[in-house]
């Protein structure tokens, strides 16, 4: 597999960083150095498009991501506040990026055996209400309204199927909580989307 990242382009020749930590290379950045930024670029860009492409195994969507990540640590530059490293950072920011993309494949591939499986007599009354590409663009914005923590307990158990044992250990969380943000998830979906047909109910959360 070769994989190559053509999104963010470096200029000229990148001074040797190799024995900077990445907090000086993210100190000398934010000080005018555009070269530390880079360095930090070529340092992590390849894990990130590697994991990217493992999870979603589509080349144009872990690249997109990958640029996404990256640009949103130049967008942030003046207001960037890390709280635990530099590559954690970019990584939760990565999955995260995963995890929502899982999720609308997950509604997507629900939706298509619901339509393959269903009766007859149903089409017409779903089919009038919202196309498939409507439907699954208004549960995406449902899920991204919910709390951070619901909202990836939430994907893990719907994208990923994980148990809520599995969440928990993944999360560092009890099973209790995973429990508690589940019930809390459903409840703001079901809130979000009570003008969403009850027959398309059961796909998207069950």
């Amino acid at each position: 597999m070769s994989l190559h990242l053509t999104y963010i382009k470096l200029q000229g020749s990148i001074p040797l960083y190799t024995h900077h930590t990445d907090v000086e290379l993210l100190s000398s950045w934010k000080k005018g150095d555009q070269a530390a930024f880079d360095a930090l670029y070529q340092r992590y860009a390849v894990m990130l498009l590697k994991k990217a492409y493992e999870k979603t195994g589509n080349k144009e969507t872990a690249r997109e991501f990958v640029q996404e990540v990256f640009l949103e640590v130049l967008e942030r530059k003046d207001r960037l506040d890390i709280h635990t490293s530099f590559k954690a950072y970019i990584f939760t920011a990565l999955r995260n990026r995963v995890l929502n993309y899982l999720h609308r494949q997950s509604i997507h591939h629900r939706y298509e055996v619901y339509q393959e499986t269903r009766p007859p007599a149903m089409s017409n009354d779903v089919e009038s209400y919202l196309s498939h590409k409507e439907l699954t663009h208004q549960v995406s914005d449902a899920i991204q309204r919910l709390p951070e923590k619901c909202r990836q307990v939430f994907i893990l158990s719907r994208a990923e199927e994980l148990s809520n044992k599995e969440i928990a250990e993944r999360s560092g969380i009890s099973v209790n909580t995973v429990e508690q943000h589940m019930r809390k998830a459903l409840r703001l979906l079901r809130n979000g989307l009570q003008r969403t047909p009850l027959l398309i109910i059961p796909f998207i959360f069950f």
